[in-house]
């Protein structure tokens, strides 16, 4: 088991080899497991924590989004599901001509599910669809360095960028899915947002929203027919839910088991991995209130036990963390913590010119969505008034969570999760510029930092900046960073299943036993 402390001294590369060992396999049910016996051809069914917000490609920076429709659709780049390195899939080679250029080579003779060709004008479209505005695609502050997209020849794109780019492949891997050009400009955007056509192991069937989600096997899937013919994500947003759901036969898989109640499962249906998602409280500089002060930032810093936290409501599963990257990731830096300390948290406060008993903040969370979230709020919020600082603790449905930090709607601070993350990047110029969606923190001389970071080629180099912007954060409070999470998944007896480092749920990766 992942408990606290219990990964800190590995390193990337070794973490994700042992990963490729961590237990996917599972035991007995103990119940009927309906539809889920060895051979058996009925649905797969996965319980969900929460639903997609569209099923367009490219279009949500949103894991429950992109985990359902990565089934539908597939990549150009993707990553290996045990090592975490890039591995070919629609494209079949890429090169980096020089900073501000690449080149991909695609793949022949891949059909989508409406019989149309896959080619260099569908990774065009895709990809054009992030860039224009007028779509609102969320991806598209982390594709603002894109120029233009060149169509070579049928099988052959040219991706240019306004400034160096040496992130491009892991923004490909990590963002876009190919989309159909003519099907989308036949029915709409809003059409094939809910019926949705890709080239993957699975075909549109059904979407009730908020419910279920239901796909049937693509027979004619250019890497061979998948073995479960059926699927079904099921929406079940609260941890006991699912759990029931999962003893009961109801459901074949989920994901988050939850952590009190770990000792009810065989150790053999749980299958366990290092996750690289790292759940923080987001201190947000970006709403009025007073939190815009350093100082109360940092005073709630040091008025939050986040190790009690992490051993009492989440039984140790997870690793603590310092500053805003976890320790499976490549561009990790030790940070100072802050520690402990009511008094100085009283201090500063004081400092800032604010009574602590009159400090008045709200907390954000959703409910299901992490272990043990909104309890892990409520936590907070007792911790913080041992200092004085009364907390009104908001419990939110998952989309509308997310849709109040997209609007900059939450309160002074939310709890949210980021990941899975693989370089330092995806984290930082995501969640501590101005204008990406789910930034809770600005300070213009650090964007600037990381803009020039973001730039550099030379490894070294693009290291040590990383570094730099990751202690400037911790100075400037700029997040409570909590743990790198612990995944544990609850596996039926008669599903084969090997957990992702990186938590994608593809079930062409899938069968039955």
């Amino acid at each position: 088991m992942l408990k606290k402390n219990g990964i800190v001294a590995l390193l990337l590369v070794v973490v994700m080899v042992l990963s490729a060992c961590t237990a996917g396999t599972n035991a007995d049910n103990k119940s009927s497991d309906s539809g889920s016996g060895g051979g058996s051809k009925g649905p797969l069914i996965i319980g969900f924590e929460a639903d997609a917000s569209t099923l367009l490609a490219n279009h949500d920076v949103n894991y429950t989004t992109d985990t359902l429709i990565r089934n539908i659709y597939d990549p150009i780049i993707d990553r290996d599901g045990k090592t975490g390195e890039f591995v070919p899939v629609l494209a079949e080679e890429w090169k980096n001509v020089d900073e501000k250029t690449w080149t991909l080579k695609l793949k022949e003779g891949v059909k989508f599910h409406n019989g149309a060709d896959f080619n260099a004008d569908a990774v065009k479209f895709s990809i054009d669809y992030i860039l224009d505005e007028a779509n609102g695609s969320y991806y598209r502050s982390r594709w603002a360095s894109i120029e233009e997209v060149v169509v070579l020849s049928d099988y052959e794109v040219e991706i240019r960028t306004a400034v160096p780019f040496p992130s491009l492949i892991q923004r490909i891997a990590e963002d876009l899915l190919i989309m159909e050009p003519g099907y989308v400009k036949e029915v709409g955007i809003e059409k094939a947002a809910r019926e949705p056509v890709g080239t993957g192991a699975y075909t549109f069937v059904e979407w009730s929203r908020d419910n279920h989600l239901k796909l049937k096997a693509n027979k004619d899937y250019w890497q061979g027919k998948p073995a479960v013919e059926e699927v079904e994500f099921r929406i079940i947003p609260e941890f006991s839910a699912r759990m029931s759901a999962f003893m009961s036969g109801e459901i074949h898989l989920f994901k988050n088991i939850p952590v009190d109640s770990v000792a009810q499962f065989d150790k053999n249906q749980i299958g366990e991995v290092p996750s690289s998602r790292i759940n923080y409280l987001a201190l947000s500089n970006l709403v009025d209130g007073p939190l815009k002060d350093v100082k109360v930032r940092q005073a709630i810093n040091y008025a939050i036990d986040a190790d009690e936290l992490l051993e009492a409501v989440l039984n140790g599963y997870g690793t603590r963390i310092t500053g805003p990257l976890s320790k499976l990731n490549a561009d990790y830096a030790e940070t100072k913590d802050y520690g402990y300390d009511p008094d100085r948290a009283v201090q500063l406060i004081k400092e800032a010119g604010v009574d602590p008993k009159e400090l008045s903040l709200t907390l954000d969370t959703p409910s299901g969505r992490y272990p043990m979230d909104s309890h892990v709020a409520q936590a907070i919020a007792s911790q913080l008034q041992k200092v004085g600082i009364k907390v009104n603790v908001q419990v939110n449905e998952w989309g509308k969570h997310l849709e109040k930090i997209q609007k900059r709607e939450t309160g002074d601070m939310y709890m949210l999760g980021w990941g899975p993350a693989f370089d330092a990047q995806s984290t930082i110029e995501n969640l501590f510029t101005q204008n990406a969606p789910y930034s809770s923190f600005y300070q213009e001389d650090i964007e600037k930092k990381i803009m020039e970071t973001n730039q550099l080629f030379d490894q070294k180099e693009r290291q040590t900046g990383y570094a730099e912007i990751q202690q400037l954060l911790v100075d400037q409070a700029a997040w409570v960073p909590l743990w790198q999470q612990a995944d544990l998944y609850a596996i039926s007896t008669s599903l084969k299943f090997s957990p992702r480092i990186d938590e994608k749920m593809n079930v062409f990766e899938m069968s039955w036993k």
